[in-house]
């Protein structure tokens, strides 16, 4: 199996955050995609996303700091051809959907996101994001990205690894909806996909159980970083990249 550090193609990276708690750990999930996989990571916020994107910084100041100077330039990854393109960590918000779209032939930003990513990674994702891709809502930059995202449907197009760290309250984990809605979106993978050994296209980092943010105890914690790195470098070694 290829080594990840022997890789020729630099990793692109899709990392959604939605409106949950462990929002504040983005900062750390991006900036460990970029040292442990040298990998050129976009950082795509929801509305509820961005609340707690800024409050990273009061969380967990050092990981906050380095993810900034990536975003800005002033730290790169070790690879020097990996440089060439920009800065290792690129930010979108949801309100920049349109914001380069004047006319017919213009680039529309979810398309971009979807055609640049060779993986989409939402950590953490929230109980009101999990309802709205179950359902292909397409309300925002992020929704839009999802329901247009590579499932196997296109010939010329082949199903593209989509990952699902959710997080949420104890109670709503435990919802029967949101098994439903996971089932649902796991189904998304087309049948020839399926046939072809790509039904792993898509995966669920399931949550831990911890004192959460409400203060109860129970399941619904962000599984740990570490876990999403082993996650991600698991299908990278099988992504062909």
């Amino acid at each position: 199996m290829e080594e990840l550090s022997k890789r020729k193609q630099r990793p692109q990276i899709l990392l959604g955050v939605t409106g949950s708690v462990a929002a504040v750990k983005a900062p750390e999930i991006a900036v460990r995609l970029v040292r442990e996989f040298n990998a050129h990571v976009r950082v795509l916020l929801s509305a509820g996303g961005s609340n707690f994107w800024e409050k990273a910084e009061e969380y967990d100041k050092e990981n906050w700091d380095l993810c900034q100077d990536y975003i800005t330039g002033v730290q790169t990854s070790d690879s020097a051809e990996s440089s060439t393109k920009g800065a290792p960590i690129q930010l979108y918000s949801s309100e920049e959907e349109w914001k380069g779209w004047n006319r017919l032939g213009d680039p529309v930003l979810h398309i971009d996101l979807r055609d640049w990513a060779d993986i989409f990674l939402i950590a953490p994702l929230s109980a009101h994001t999990l309802a709205k891709l179950a359902q292909g809502f397409c309300d925002d930059t992020l929704s839009c990205v999802a329901r247009a995202w590579d499932f196997g449907y296109h010939s010329t197009r082949p199903a593209k690894p989509l990952l699902l760290a959710p997080a949420m309250n104890t109670a709503m984990w435990q919802h029967p909806l949101t098994f439903q809605h996971l089932q649902t979106i796991q189904s998304f993978v087309s049948i020839e996909s399926r046939q072809e050994g790509e039904k792993n296209s898509i995966r669920i980092i399931e949550p831990t159980s911890k004192v959460l943010a409400c203060g109860e105890v129970g399941m619904g914690a962000l599984a740990s970083v570490d876990c999403i790195m082993a996650e991600m470098a698991d299908v990278l070694a099988i992504s062909p990249l």
